[in-house]
């Protein structure tokens, strides 16, 4: 039946209250492989923070990317003061996340030791959810767990007791936020080529004079930056690292100029700047000249961040054209029951499920290693870059794809795809662009055993798995062929025209294999759907040609709104 009025989505049409309880797919994964007192100690809270995302936090996220940080150079007295001004709606958020206990949980002295083998997990569910409303925020948030997990690590007891709880407070007025000021202009990712400079004082007491390029959540209280203690001609291996809080102990402002606020294309409430150290004092962390080292501990946690916010962005621009093509009528019926439309969701429904398990898979790894399972940590230094890469390239796809599919009112302003399509774009370029990822995945295969362990799961699912067995077993030889190829490879750059191609192929076998392991321990029909799908881009013959059914459609994208 066609729609009888000059409406442009029928009268029935309805959207999510609660981002939690309508993610079947998500509630699946937590209570399948969380311990019951995790669960029990989530769910409420799981419950609460859906229900914000879904209501309140939208109209403030939207608030906070219109209305834009400000920087206050200087104050009535001529007096520099370099103040970065938000309104008010960036400051209800941060409310919001504290008080999610995303980080009082992994962090806070108090919850010391209660989470361990699953804390990160945790805090990330959180923050999938967080995502779904907010993605420009949930960057500084990224930056404050991993310079909360810097001072845990490598911080003296004084300054764990005194910095921890404020890194981990569940009250926003208490939260201390963190920044990692990294590149320069004069490497960029190549942080070997970094100028600044860290001259001793005493003890660990250093001071820092340079510039930094990018500065993300440049206002923030407690900064992990880089700084050379020894020549250039060492690179990286003449790099420290340096904790510089933005007050001193004495109260006093830390000296550091911040030169600008970056116009970005997207993640626009939060605050990138370009900053100047002048005498900065700075806390050196770890041994001198191991900086690097101890920031790649902080970069990896940023690239799971990175991953989850890839999940999150993905996720609501699915539900969102989902939603609306269910209650949009066009050509005599509901715009979804169109049959390339279904073939458009059974894709982008299938890839996002496939991205879900490689993130979480990786996730799970995190908890793992910490804990100290030594394969673990092999399978995280390789599923680490792998999630961070995938799940980026394909949620910029899948949010243009959702626009599109939304039509021109995808493209407004008065919806939030337009705003979700410029975070999400930030993604495949944060924590290391694309070929910078490539790079590191090979790095990660040859100096661990991740891919060893990823290649023993690809043939375990393929011995499971009647229906794509033999693919499994067929295209992993034919990867596994390619890799040893290039171990004999003496040129570079044939190396890294290769890897790109086969990292493309080994992660696209390692999600059907994490899918076929999924499908053998739920009864759901999603699992078989997704392989289909991902099966095809290896075998076109094996994707159908009749369009899945909605009730099919339903249980793949797995959305009780």
């Amino acid at each position: 039946m066609s729609h009888p009025k000059n409406k442009v989505l029928a009268d029935n049409y309805r959207t999510s209250e609660n981002f939690y309880a309508s993610d079947l797919i998500l509630q699946s994964h937590l209570n399948e492989n969380l311990p019951e007192e995790e669960s029990q100690f989530l769910e409420p809270r799981l419950e609460s923070l859906g229900k914000k995302a879904a209501t309140e936090m939208d109209a403030l996220s939207m608030q906070a990317d219109e209305y834009t940080p400000t920087l206050k150079k200087r104050d009535k007295l001529g007096q520099t003061v370099d103040e970065v001004d938000f309104h008010p709606a960036y400051w209800q958020l941060m409310d919001i996340a504290a008080e999610s206990e995303m980080f009082y949980l992994k962090y806070n002295p108090e919850m010391e030791g209660r989470f361990e083998g699953s804390r990160h997990q945790l805090g990330f569910a959180l923050g999938q959810l967080y995502a779904m409303s907010e993605l420009g925020q949930y960057c500084p948030h990224c930056m404050t767990d991993g310079a909360a997990y810097l001072v845990e690590q490598f911080a003296d007891e004084e300054d764990k007791e005194r910095l921890l709880a404020k890194l981990g407070a569940k009250d926003g007025s208490k939260l201390f936020s963190g920044a990692m000021f990294l590149t320069e202009k004069s490497g960029g990712s190549d942080v070997g080529a970094n100028l600044t400079k860290a001259e001793w004082v005493e003890q660990k007491q250093y001071k820092l004079n340079g510039e930094k390029w990018f500065c993300s959540n440049v206002n923030a209280d407690v900064i992990m930056a880089l700084a050379r203690t020894g020549s250039v001609d060492e690179g990286i291996d003449g790099l420290s690292i340096f904790m510089v809080e933005k007050h001193l102990l004495n109260g006093e402002r830390n000296p550091m100029e911040i030169i600008r606020l970056k116009d970005k294309l997207g993640v626009r409430s939060m605050a990138t700047g370009e900053v100047r150290f002048r005498d900065t004092i700075g806390t050196r962390l770890g041994k001198e000249r191991k900086g690097f080292k101890v920031m790649a501990q902080m970069i990896n946690i940023s690239r799971n961040y990175n991953s989850i916010a890839a999940l999150a962005g993905n996720r609501r621009a699915l539900i969102e054209a989902w939603q609306y093509l269910n209650h949009r009528y066009t050509f005599g019926k509901r715009a979804v029951e169109h049959a390339l439309i279904r073939e458009k969701f059974f894709e982008l429904g299938s890839q996002y499920l496939a991205n879900f398990h490689l993130v979480w898979r990786g996730l799970k790894a995190m908890d793992g290693a910490e804990a100290g399972d030594e394969r673990e940590q092999h399978l995280l230094r390789m599923i680490t870059p792998m999630a961070k890469w995938w799940s980026a390239e394909q949620a910029v796809y899948s949010v243009r794809e959702c626009m599109e599919l939304m039509g021109g009112n995808g493209y407004i302003e008065d919806f939030v795809m337009p705003k979700i399509l410029r975070d999400v774009n930030v993604l495949p370029i944060w924590e290391g662009s694309g070929n910078i990822i490539v790079l590191d995945m090979l790095r990660a295969a040859r100096k661990s055993e991740g891919l060893s362990i990823i290649f023993e799961v690809i043939e375990a699912a393929a011995e499971q798995s009647e229906n794509y067995g033999e693919l499994l077993h067929e295209r992993q030889s034919d990867v596994q062929s390619m890799w040893e190829s290039v171990t004999q490879m003496e040129s570079r750059d044939q190396v890294e025209a290769t890897a790109k191609p086969l990292f493309k192929q080994l992660i696209t076998l390692f999600q059907m294999a994490l899918l076929v392991q999924e499908k053998e321990n739920r009864q759901s029909e999603r699992y078989d759907i997704a392989l289909r799908y991902l099966a095809s881009n290896f075998n076109q013959s094996l994707r159908t040609r009749r369009p899945l059914e909605l009730e099919q459609l339903e249980e793949l994208i797995g959305w009780d709104y």
